[in-house]
C-alpha cells in the first residue's frame, strides 16, 4: 500500500480498492440476475426431476459457485 507521505500513489490506491468493490457488487448482481432469470426452468428441468448423477453435479457446482461469489463480494466489501 502506497503512504500517506504520497498523496498520488495513495490516491490510486483508493481508486483501484473502490474500482475493485464496483466490479465485485456488478458481477454478483449479474450473477443474481442470471440465476434469476433461470429459476423458472430450473426448477421446471431439475427441481422436478429424478436425481441422477447430472443433477448432483450440477446443483453442487450452481450453488458452490453462489457460496463462492457471496465469499468474494463479502470479502470485497468488507470495512477493515
Amino acid at each position: 500500500m502506497a503512504s500517506v507521505s504520497d498523496p498520488n500513489g495513495f490516491i490510486e490506491h483508493l481508486l483501484s480498492q473502490q474500482a475493485s468493490h464496483w466490479l465485485a457488487a456488478g458481477g454478483a448482481t449479474l450473477f443474481i440476475y442470471d440465476w434469476l432469470l433461470c429459476l423458472d426452468r430450473e426448477v421446471q428441468y431439475l427441481w422436478k426431476a429424478r436425481w441422477s448423477f447430472g443433477k448432483v453435479w450440477f446443483i453442487i457446482h450452481r450453488y458452490a459457485m453462489m457460496a463462492l461469489v457471496v465469499g468474494m463480494v463479502y470479502e470485497a466489501l468488507e470495512v477493515a
